[in-house]
């Protein structure tokens, strides 16, 4: 059977990750080196049989081969293709197929440190820029106020890697009225956008950080520092949710770094690629093993928390409901309605059956034949073992 090599990053944690792991327990919050731990452990058994494979047969000599699948991790940049697919598909059952807008909010660099410290306000941060996006639509029409639909993803990552807060939305041009009337919206102007995003998040900053003075303090006094609201891009626009998921969750659904701008390692220094969104300059960074990996490690998810959260006509709860009455608002009924969703396991299946693999043996055409995935007993040991192995680490640190 084949085994695929390490990856160039998997290279990298393997010879830095046990003296990574002590400076990461100074610098990063707790719940974050927890779940950075869990990830590296996942990001080394990347395209092994413990992450499961896919058996091919050659039908011209006879010969066995096995393909084993990525990690899935949200650090591997190798699995990067592969998870954002797997958002592509969870969107497309959510999203409805009607024109959709995509808008990028940032937070200002003062109150990165607070979300830096406390990765719980990340969710105020998706929901405060779901708010905005919300209240501006809803002046489209006096009588009735539209609900659209809003599907915001936070990153936390920069294109060096720097701690950059912002949020991918991704809103239905229209929304349904209190009258079941869909109401469609073409215009979405920026400088509304940005006083509405400013004020929303600020107010519910101060809200869940009330009693603290100096962090108040400081939230009160970026409404002088920044008199036209915070920075707002309005970016592409899609014709179907289909296509939105498609294109917009292409990197929405990605790892902070893709392993092709890894353009050097030798052993202890590695050089990023990678484009300033400021200049549009293609620069290069050099950094110690070391410092790279805490560097990326730092945006790495806790654990039970999520970075892609629905709202107004996508709010989980009332979804069913709200896509019923959207199609009985609209002419084509049977057209705007999500795509059914369908299991890892027949996604992987689908894709194997259709894509062609030459055999290396004698250069004949592969039949896939047999799937092979791990159950949820196997992964849910292997993460228990990992996170017996991280307390026992901080424990002989204190030590």
């Amino acid at each position: 059977m084949l085994c695929e090599s390490d990856s160039l990053l998997q290279r990298i944690l393997r010879e830095h990750w046990p003296q990574v792991k002590t400076i990461a327990l100074r610098s990063l919050p707790e719940n974050v080196v927890e779940s950075a731990c869990i990830n590296v452990e996942k990001a080394l058994r990347c395209r092994t049989d413990e992450c499961g494979f896919a058996c091919f047969v050659c039908d011209a000599c006879g010969a066995k081969h096995a393909v084993h699948f990525s990690c899935k991790s949200r650090l591997c940049p190798s699995c990067g293709k592969a998870r954002a697919a797997e958002a592509a598909t969870l969107a497309g059952s959510r999203l409805l197929n009607v024109e959709h807008q995509h808008l990028t909010y940032s937070v200002p660099s003062e109150l990165r440190l607070l979300l830096f410290a406390d990765r719980s306000l990340l969710a105020i941060v998706a929901k405060a820029a779901a708010m905005a996006t919300i209240h501006a639509i809803g002046t489209r029409c006096k009588a009735y106020a539209p609900l659209p639909g809003v599907m915001a993803t936070v990153h936390t990552y920069g294109r060096d890697l720097s701690w950059h807060v912002h949020v991918h939305v991704l809103v239905t041009r229209g929304g349904l009225r209190a009258d079941g009337v869909w109401q469609p919206i073409k215009l979405f102007p920026a400088a509304q956008y940005r006083r509405l995003w400013q004020h929303h998040l600020l107010t519910l900053l101060r809200k869940r950080l009330k009693g603290l003075r100096g962090p108040c303090r400081m939230i009160g006094s970026l409404y002088r520092k920044y008199p036209t609201g915070f920075i707002v891009n309005v970016m592409s626009h899609y014709r179907s949710g289909r296509k939105a998921a498609a294109y917009c969750c292409r990197y929405t659904g990605r790892p902070p770094l893709s392993e092709r701008r890894i353009i050097a390692y030798d052993g202890e220094i590695v050089t990023l690629a990678y484009t300033d969104y400021r200049d549009k300059i293609d620069k290069q960074l050099t950094l110690p093993a070391a410092k790279f990996l805490v560097r990326l490690l730092q945006h790495v998810w806790p654990r039970y928390m999520r970075d892609v959260h629905y709202y107004g006509l996508y709010q989980p709860a009332r979804r069913k409901l709200h896509v019923d009455a959207v199609a009985k608002a609209s002419r084509y009924s049977d057209q705007i309605r999500p795509a059914l969703p369908i299991s890892r396991r027949e996604r992987l299946i689908i894709a194997l059956s259709e894509s062609p693999r030459k055999c290396p043996d004698c250069g004949g055409t592969l039949r896939f034949y047999e799937l092979h995935l791990p159950t949820a007993n196997q992964r849910h040991a292997k993460n228990q073992q990992t996170q017996d192995q991280r307390t026992y680490g901080q424990l002989a640190l204190r030590v």
